[in-house]
């Protein structure tokens, strides 16, 4: 598969500074006409819109490739600067995993590290490169009570639901790879078998401790269903996909990847996701790549997010209409309006709803406001 991201003629010309500096590389003479092309006044807010979707780490990584002399002194200091500082937290952080995932695995629990750490391995290969604020450890549901003993014995202390933190180190531990338990008609619409995750799954390490490794076909979906379920809300999330084609798009089967989106119904979400990585200079792998132009609600949505002006909740809005029926779009809805994973003991009463929309909204329109300050 021929991956057309060079610079000069295909996709390069024409993208946003942003995603030039977020796209694998070499971006090439594109690039280096966009900086050219950069005030001195813009670069503050440059960087403040880089932090904010999180790919400081991939700017700075595309930037040092080019002269010096080219690079406006102060950009290329703060980015060098925070990308240094996040490899030495990154390193510390790989440590505190480490620990933890060698006591699990003695303790007999299976564990996959999703995301964090395992992508920085696996994909970007450079702990400056991508920023994460927990580690996602999946385990099996039957396995979840000696998980908790374990880490609570390794002085982790459970702050929120499923949520452990020690000193600096934070663990999202999950059963299931969608958040269910929060949103229990995802996994209804979307079946993800997390016994076949850990059949298909080898030993392999991350940060130097035992763990196992997906199958490659499974961790791409979780990765694809993730983008959209955060509603692309950080560009970090849409940029690792783009990453992920560029390094390894000639090892993969992408045709078995699908067949994997198919078993859990979501071939219409992972073509979505890669569709929304196309900014960043991929060409899309044929057998993900949804026929053009998608019209609708669903081509409104991808539209803003192509062009870096994600709405909020659309991922939410996409899994909606991806849903098999009408009957299941509805459900899918109210779980979103009232989550049964958060009822409280007394069950959703029908006052509360008007009152949880209100709350959606009011969230909607800060997630607005952050994007257009970024």
């Amino acid at each position: 598969m021929r991956l057309e991201i060079e610079g000069g003629p295909g996709p390069a010309q024409g993208l946003a500074l942003i995603g030039l500096l977020a796209a694998p590389g070499p971006m090439g003479a594109a690039l280096r006409s966009a900086m050219q092309d950069l005030p001195p006044s813009a670069v503050p807010g440059l960087v403040e819109r880089l932090v904010y979707h999180r790919i400081d780490g991939l700017a700075w990584r595309a930037l040092a490739g080019l002269p010096a002399e080219e690079i406006d002194p102060w950009l290329r200091a703060t980015l060098r600067r925070r990308h240094q500082q996040r490899g030495a937290a990154v390193l510390a952080q790989g440590l505190g995993l480490a620990e933890v995932l060698d006591q699990l695995t003695r303790a007999g629990v299976p564990v996959v590290v999703t995301r964090g750490l395992r992508i920085i391995e696996w994909i970007y290969r450079d702990a400056g490169a991508r920023p994460f604020e927990d580690h996602d450890l999946l385990i099996r549901p039957a396995d979840e009570p000696l998980a908790c003993a374990v880490l609570q014995r390794l002085g982790f202390e459970e702050r929120a639901p499923h949520l452990f933190r020690r000193t600096t180190v934070s663990l999202d531990l999950h059963t299931d790879p969608l958040g269910a338990r929060r949103r229990p008609t995802r996994a209804q619409v979307f079946p993800i078998d997390v016994e076949a995750l850990f059949r298909n799954a080898s030993p392999g390490w991350v940060a130097g401790g035992p763990a196992m490794i997906l199958a490659a076909e499974d961790e791409i979906l979780l990765l694809a269903l993730h983008v959209v379920k955060h509603s692309f809300d950080r560009l970090i999330h849409t940029a690792d996909l783009a990453h992920l084609v560029a390094v390894h798009g000639t090892a993969i089967c992408w045709e078995k990847v699908r067949e994997r989106a198919e078993q859990g119904r979501a071939t219409r979400l992972l073509g979505l996701a890669f569709g929304a990585a196309s900014p960043f200079g991929i060409t899309v792998p044929a057998p993900l790549r949804l026929p053009e132009p998608i019209g609708g609600l669903e081509g409104l949505l991808l539209d803003r997010v192509r062009a870096f002006r994600p709405l909020p909740y659309c991922g939410e809005v996409l899994m909606a209409l991806a849903a098999p029926r009408f009957i299941d779009r509805l459900r899918f809805v109210l779980d979103a309006l009232a989550p049964a994973g958060e009822a409280p003991a007394s069950g959703w009463s029908a006052a509360a709803l008007p009152r949880r929309s209100v709350t959606l909204l009011d969230g909607a329109a800060r997630r607005m406001r952050e994007r257009r300050r970024a």
